[in-house]
């Protein structure tokens, strides 16, 4: 289930609602995003970006927490930086992020 925020924008869980009811994506499939970072937690391989919306997966813009498919993937961000990442589904449903950069 998301949760709305005062700003009104949803934050899922990366076991919420919101991704188990994506249309069926591959395991090996890449889905590309963009948004921004609004947290980063390195010693749990975690992220929070608030993404614009994805087409592929039929996602509004939400804030969502992803799991780092390698931790040290968060050297390479900041709390504020306007990212592009990619997204890689889960044995467990939810989606990964495999690779992310800054985009000034």
């Amino acid at each position: 289930m998301a949760l709305l925020l005062g700003s009104g924008v949803a934050l899922a869980a990366d076991t919420s609602h919101a991704q188990r009811a994506t249309p069926a994506v591959s395991a090996s499939q890449v889905i590309a995003a963009t948004g921004t970072v609004k947290s980063v937690d390195a010693g749990a391989g975690k992220v929070i970006i608030d993404h614009d919306p994805i087409d592929t997966l039929q996602w509004p813009r939400m804030l969502m927490d992803f799991r780092l498919a390698d931790r040290a993937l968060a050297n390479k961000i900041q709390v504020g930086d306007k990212v592009k990442f990619d997204l890689q589904a889960s044995e467990k449903g939810a989606y990964n992020v495999t690779a992310i950069e800054s985009i000034h």
